[in-house]
């Protein structure tokens, strides 16, 4: 038993050695599972998958998405996803299929997921980045189901980590928002369906952007069954209950916020939400935008 416990022992040992940090750090009850700290020369392929279209998510978004070293990149540690103006032709609607009509859009940029790769039921998620700002750039971080198993969008959810538009840009100061008369919210959102008619809803909330003198922030989420919180810099700024996300047809529940989804990087330019706020439109000024990401990390109880 002793030579068994002492074999035991030096595996283990071995196996912390080579373990990825990732999932041996723990904190609060919260045990890291995944982690990408970007510290190679090229985006991890076994983690994540570039996107290359020009779907727009529906948003009417300007930019197709393209896998090259322009859009995407890996160095010094720091992931970069990058918009610019430059023609870019890719599948209208990726959702459709490989064989689906083409189409052609102003600006290329990046965007990366881990679909089919890795995703999480319930869990801390959380990003260490920067973002750009400028009249129509559009980072986000967020989440969506790995399979749609109450229907497509919206019924099956959908979490959004970070979402910041036109940071920088003129708008009317309300409080410490737009403070200085310029653009400076975070938004934390879940959407989903808000009856059996597939009707979208939507809940969460945002707050100011706290100072930094380099210009990088930790996002996160925390989701588990009795709540979705949003957190920056570790204050939390919002949190919505299985309440707050009850279908007027149904009891409350954590339906669809109870199965996997996966992470999704990006940065869009235009689309409906950025190019109808602020100073309307795009402003090709902003360009080329980069958003930062130090890392990625996903902890669980």
């Amino acid at each position: 038993m002793r030579a068994f416990r002492s074999t035991a022992a030096a595996i283990l040992a071995l196996l912390v050695v080579l373990a990825p940090t990732a999932v041996l750090a723990q904190t609060d009850g919260w045990r890291q599972v995944w982690a990408d700290e970007f510290d190679g020369d090229r985006l991890d392929e076994t983690r994540w998958t570039p996107a290359a279209d020009c779907g727009g998510g529906g948003n009417n978004e300007r930019q197709c998405y393209a896998a090259s070293p322009e859009t995407i990149s890996v160095k010094d540690g720091v992931l970069r996803l990058t918009v610019v103006k430059r023609k870019t032709k890719g599948l209208a609607n990726p959702w459709a299929g490989p064989t689906g009509p083409m189409k052609t859009g102003d600006y290329a940029s990046g965007k990366i997921l881990t679909q089919g790769k890795a995703s999480w039921l319930y869990g801390r998620i959380e990003a260490r980045a920067r973002v750009p700002g400028g009249q129509g750039v559009w980072p986000a971080i967020w989440m969506m189901p790995e399979l749609s198993t109450y229907g497509g969008w919206p019924r099956s959810g959908e979490i959004d980590i970070l979402e910041t538009v036109n940071l920088g840009a003129p708008c009317e100061p309300v409080g410490d928002a737009c403070k200085g008369g310029r653009e400076n919210r975070v938004f934390g959102t879940i959407h989903f369906a808000g009856d059996g008619t597939g009707a979208h809803r939507q809940a969460g909330g945002s707050t100011v952007m706290p100072p930094s003198a380099d210009g990088f922030h930790v996002y996160a989420v925390e989701w588990t069954p009795e709540a979705i919180a949003w957190f920056v810099d570790g204050q939390e700024y919002a949190r919505v209950t299985p309440q707050d996300w009850k279908r007027d047809d149904a009891e409350a529940g954590p339906a669809p916020f109870d199965r996997p989804f996966h992470l999704i990087l990006n940065l869009a330019f235009g689309g409906n939400w950025p190019e109808g706020a602020n100073a309307k439109g795009v402003d090709e000024a902003a360009l080329p935008a980069t958003m930062e990401v130090d890392w990625v990390r996903v902890s669980q109880r």
